[in-house]
């Protein structure tokens, strides 16, 4: 295996913030990388949270400072981290109507969800190399990438198609889902086969670019942060879940914002493996509601 490290270019550029840079996959005719960031000791396993980046399935925001930054106050708390590349299903895609619209979704969020399944088995087959721990691999994602990560642990647990290339009883350690929601054609979501990793959900309960509640038609619908914890309480899934009252979109950037909730969350439920459910409103009395991320999938997508 050639790894291609992150250098300082004789030209005297800057070194980037990540370590290290790998190629995980083709598909069709792209070619899909991770960038990795590595805590700065000794030690030789550590957790590792694998990032998935937003950009309404449209575009790659994977270097975007905020991201950036992110990871790497991940790596420097002890976390191995990644930040993974995906397929941009929604990229160019015109639909004429509402269901078409659910099926180029449906289509571009299996795309992203078989990526990430990829760079998922990358790490693990690496993992020595990494100083990875196969058993503590936590998945968090941004808007898209929180649709993503929040679908990808959904096809696990229920063992689909998708999910094809995970070993027998593996399992994620922990999801934290920044503004996300699940595709389902059978309605309510349900976990057939095992349980769903122990989640940290954050979402502004008026966002309706990703719907904090859900879209249905007949069985198909999309459900959100309000429905899925309804179901994780139902039947006592572990989650955490942070509704911030009156907030839009911009919950999905606010990786940097809950960092101290995040590792908070993984200490808890993922070390420690309480087995909690914690609901929380949170409300800023101060906040400009009239903020530019009150859009919706028209003002992205013109549709």
């Amino acid at each position: 295996m050639v790894l291609a490290y992150a250098v300082i270019a004789a030209t005297g550029q800057v070194k980037p913030k990540w370590d290290m840079e790998v190629a995980f996959a083709t598909r069709d005719t792209c070619e899909l990388s991770m960038d990795i960031y590595f805590p700065n000791d000794d030690l030789d396993t550590h957790p590792c949270l694998l990032f998935v980046y937003g950009g309404g399935f449209v575009q790659n925001n994977q270097r975007e400072k905020s991201i950036v930054d992110f990871c790497r106050m991940m790596a420097d708390a002890g976390f191995v981290t990644v930040a993974t590349d995906y397929r941009l299903g929604l990229k160019g895609v015109k639909s004429k109507n509402l269901l078409s619209m659910a099926g180029n979704l449906e289509n571009a969020i299996k795309m992203a969800a078989e990526d990430l399944f990829s760079a998922v088995d990358y790490l693990l087959t690496y993992s020595s190399e990494l100083c990875i721990d196969p058993e503590k691999i936590i998945l968090a994602g941004s808007s898209a990438g929180a649709i993503t990560v929040l679908q990808a642990d959904y096809e696990l647990g229920n063992r689909t198609s998708l999910a094809a290339s995970m070993p027998e009883g593996f399992r994620f350690a922990g999801v934290i889902s920044f503004s996300g929601a699940i595709f389902s054609r059978k309605g309510k979501c349900e976990w057939t086969v095992q349980p769903p990793a122990p989640t940290l959900f954050l979402h502004g309960t008026s966002d309706e670019l990703v719907t904090y509640n859900k879209i249905k038609f007949f069985k198909m619908g999309f459900f959100g942060t309000n429905p899925l914890v309804e179901r994780f309480e139902k039947f006592d899934y572990p989650y955490m879940c942070l509704r911030f009252d009156s907030r839009f979109h911009e919950v999905a950037a606010f990786m940097n914002t809950c960092f101290d909730q995040e590792l908070w969350f993984i200490d808890n439920y993922v070390f420690q493996k309480k087995n909690w459910q914690i609901d929380v409103s949170v409300t800023d009395p101060e906040m400009d509601i009239a903020k530019p991320w009150a859009f919706t999938a028209k003002d992205i997508y013109g549709k």
